[in-house]
């Protein structure tokens, strides 16, 4: 990809100002239930965005979203127990003010991170619950969230190049953290910088891939852990290492395996390809794209996920959770054309006709029986079909 095909990556994958007001409202909605529902046992700190939205490399239509919440407690019981306290009482609160939560599966919880999961019908709500002090503090997420700061002063790309690197790991469906990410992009600015292009941004976190393989430590620089206020002394040592900006002590790739490495050697492979072929991805001599967004009924349940299969090549991803209502499909058919437009445009297939398979006619006209966030992303759907000249047809 060329620096202009880059840049024109970057604006796609920006948040649209519908989804930014779409999340503040959302993020007001969780304030209120967590304000209005909890005992006096219990003060809500803080309620803030959390993970790559507070950090700025969110990509747009997004299927989850984290928020903080930061709480303290007058419970005289041992950390454990206060905290299990706390965890019930949020869940209960959300339990009795979401009509929508039919099911255990719609409220999850993972007790070793401390997360409380609610799925709504426009995202995954993943409540990371937080204290000031004692375990699951809110410095270390802090603190990541800081880092991201550091890093964008840094080097001026950093944030944009993070969007690219998850965009792209997310196409591949690769289980690799967006922080994992972070660091390995940091780590491979400050051994390997030249200039701010994005192609010299991602040549050198794909050297830094082949680093961690090798078995180098992968961590950010000295002063990075100054300004964070962070102990550097490294008790640890394992084959592989990419350590935690907050606690150094932490790896964060304490279990990889030969089967996760090959997760890092897929995404090298993708990006390598960005940065090393010039030539144009057009496949065949057909005058047209055939792309299938009908979304994909979920295992051993009544829900489905968005999909999306550009036929006759190997361009194919699915994702996300909905209900098996006429809007959530919607939803999912929305998802999914969006998605398969993005991966045409970038493989520049765009300059063909594009024909779109779906159960329901031309679902950019259902304008009048559909909800106002299915009616954003019409719009959004609409400007980015115009920016890129794409000439589709429904069949």
């Amino acid at each position: 990809m060329t620096e202009k095909e880059f840049r024109r990556l970057v604006t796609d994958l920006e948040i649209s100002a519908d989804e930014k007001l779409n999340l503040e409202t959302t993020l007001e909605f969780v304030k209120n239930i967590l304000n209005n529902n909890l005992s006096n046992h219990i003060n809500i700190v803080e309620v803030k965005k959390g993970g790559s939205w507070a950090k700025g490399t969110m990509l747009n239509d997004v299927d989850e979203i984290d928020i903080l919440v930061v709480v303290m407690t007058n419970l005289e019981n041992p950390f454990i127990i206060k905290n299990e306290a706390v965890l019930n009482e949020i869940t209960n609160a959300f339990i009795y003010e979401l009509k929508d939560i039919s099911k255990l599966s719609d409220i999850t919880r993972n007790n070793q991170k401390n997360i409380i999961s609610i799925k709504l019908s426009s995202y995954v709500i993943n409540l990371h619950i937080k204290y000031l002090e004692e375990s699951f503090s809110i410095q270390e997420a802090d603190n990541q969230i800081q880092f991201t700061e550091i890093a964008n002063r840094d080097y001026t790309y950093f944030r944009n190049a993070v969007k690219i690197i998850k965009y792209y790991k997310e196409t591949q469906k690769l289980n690799i953290s967006g922080y994992i990410v972070e660091i390995l992009l940091y780590y491979a600015l400050t051994e390997y910088f030249k200039d701010n292009r994005y192609e010299t941004y991602l040549n050198a976190f794909v050297r830094a891939i082949d680093d961690l393989i090798k078995g180098k430590i992968i961590q950010v620089s000295p002063d990075v852990y100054e300004k964070l206020n962070v102990n550097q002394t490294l008790e640890i040592k394992h084959k592989y290492m990419i350590l935690d900006v907050a606690n150094p002590n932490n790896n964060l790739v304490e279990n990889i395996n030969e089967i996760t490495l090959n997760e890092y050697r897929k995404l090298k492979k993708t990006l390598s390809k960005l940065v090393d072929t010039k030539q144009d991805l057009l496949y065949g001599t057909n005058a047209k794209v055939i792309l299938n967004i009908n979304p994909v009924s979920i295992k051993d349940s009544d829900e489905f996920a968005w999909n999306y299969l550009i036929e006759n090549s190997n361009y194919h991803n699915t994702g996300g959770s909905y209900k098996n209502s006429p809007d959530e499909i919607l939803t999912a058919m929305y998802k999914g054309l969006y998605k398969g437009l993005r991966v045409i445009v970038d493989n520049n297939l765009n300059r063909k006709n594009v024909e779109i398979i779906s159960n329901k006619k031309d679902i950019l006209k259902i304008t009048d029986t559909t909800s106002d966030e299915n009616r954003s992303r019409i719009k959004n759907i609409e400007a980015y079909i115009e920016n890129n000249n794409i000439v589709i047809n429904f069949k």
